[in-house]
């Protein structure tokens, strides 16, 4: 989930809904397919909520973005970065129109897992996470650093909202010796869900123990970079954000170890 924002395509165009898509003007205005007008609305209610937290959370002037809520049959016509449509029901986050967009599917893929009442805004608040952080320009990271960051940003929102958290996380089903470290890419879907799941785990356990500040700062650190970040790197980065025994509490961490005890 999101990485489509990591690259910047070298020509960008205007929103670039399908034929036919209405526009429901908030703090992030949703483009979406008449029949879809419910889920719009609830949707565009979980990027208020996301939008005006991780504000206050990053001390940061919000991106200006916008969100597409895309019809099953208009997947394959909405904006994105390669030329090759992504998956049908994986949200992703895009710089290939201007203003910068999530995309977001009529149904998510089935591979999400768990299901629980906390799955689409967790979901939604992953995707604008991204957006935040990509508002400027980010160095290449490992992969879990990089997926680490929406998935503690989107727990932190869930807290502050009241979101039955606690609930999704007992359903998650840990995968013998699978850690966030031994993950590798190219992975099937539900690697990469089990992945995802980790690193929300694990980011939960974070805020649980060193409070959300840690998040401005890893923030702040990704965006201060300027070269690539090797995996040396990226452990002591995110020790750092953590603050007073972070990186040793980081690599004691079940979910983080290279191979799971």
């Amino acid at each position: 989930m999101g990485r489509a924002g990591s690259t910047v395509a070298a020509r960008k165009r205007r929103e670039a809904a399908p034929p036919g898509y209405e526009r429901l003007d908030a703090e992030v205005p949703v483009l979406y397919a008449s029949r879809l007008a419910g889920k719009a609305r609830s949707l565009s209610g979980y990027l208020a909520q996301g939008y005006r937290v991780l504000g206050r959370i990053l001390s940061v002037e919000p991106p200006r973005i916008i969100a597409y809520l895309v019809a099953g049959e208009d997947w394959k016509r909405a904006p994105r970065d390669n030329a090759c449509p992504y998956p049908p029901g994986l949200p992703y986050f895009t710089r290939s129109v201007e203003p910068p967009a999530l995309v977001l599917p009529e149904e998510l893929s089935t591979v999400f897992r768990p299901r629980t009442t906390a799955t689409l805004p967790l979901t939604v608040w992953h995707e604008l996470a991204h957006a935040f952080l990509l508002g400027r320009e980010v160095v290449r990271t490992p992969a879990w650093l990089g997926e680490f960051v929406p998935q503690a940003a989107s727990a932190a929102v869930a807290r502050r909202a009241g979101l039955p958290l606690e609930e999704h996380l007992s359903r998650i089903e840990r995968q013998p010796g699978f850690t966030v470290r031994s993950f590798r890419a190219p992975a099937g879907a539900g690697d990469q869900m089990s992945f995802q799941n980790l690193l929300l785990l694990l980011g939960a356990a974070a805020l649980e123990e060193f409070g959300e500040d840690f998040l401005r700062r890893i923030f702040y650190a990704l965006w201060e970079e300027d070269e690539i970040v090797d995996e040396e790197r990226a452990e002591k980065l995110l020790g750092a954000a953590l603050g007073g025994g972070g990186r040793e509490w980081l690599v004691s961490r079940p979910e983080f170890q290279e191979d799971s005890p």
